[in-house]
């Protein structure tokens, strides 16, 4: 368990799937990731079923969850772990709509990015974001993340193009 104030991030368990099926089926949170069409029980279960071995090490997939009441209110992780290079890419979400924009998302990337530097060794955690996700970019921005590039017309929904921001976090760089 990696502890903070009013977040902690465990292990994602089976007991999770119901949650995180919700969550991946919800359009408006959705519209933000890479995620693109309706997740299946079946899928998302294996997902969780993968998560939950932790078999693979270029994975780590976590659970965020409120230090008052352990209620689970997103997921995070690291992927494409290169232990080589010593980089990864990050992902968060805040699945439960009422703890969006409160501060809990930034405590847990703080977390989360504290432990892949610590722990695993990383010296950088890249992320992508949508260009127009302006809210999410601020947070990076003020955890130390950097601008590093835009894709341009990356991501293709409902009928139009949307440009990708990707964003990089030096070690010596984080707040």
């Amino acid at each position: 368990m990696i502890r903070g104030v009013r977040v902690y991030l465990r292990a994602v368990e089976r007991d999770d799937l119901p949650r995180c099926h919700r969550w991946m089926n919800d359009e408006k949170l959705v519209a933000t990731l890479a995620q693109r069409y309706p997740m299946s029980v079946a899928r998302e279960a294996d997902w969780i079923e993968r998560a939950a071995r932790g078999q693979d090490p270029s994975e780590l997939s976590l659970a965020i969850c409120l230090s008052d009441d352990d209620r689970h209110i997103g997921n995070c992780g690291l992927v494409g772990i290169d232990r080589d290079n010593r980089t990864a890419t990050l992902g968060i979400f805040i699945g439960e709509e009422e703890f969006r924009g409160r501060g809990f998302g930034a405590e847990a990337l703080r977390l989360l990015c504290r432990y892949g530097f610590d722990e695993l060794d990383l010296r950088k955690i890249r992320l992508d974001v949508q260009a127009e996700n302006a809210a999410a970019m601020k947070t990076y921005e003020r955890l130390g993340f950097k601008r590093e590039g835009l894709l341009r017309e990356e991501v293709y929904r409902k009928g139009r193009t949307i440009d990708v921001v990707r964003m990089g976090l030096l070690k010596e760089e984080i707040t």
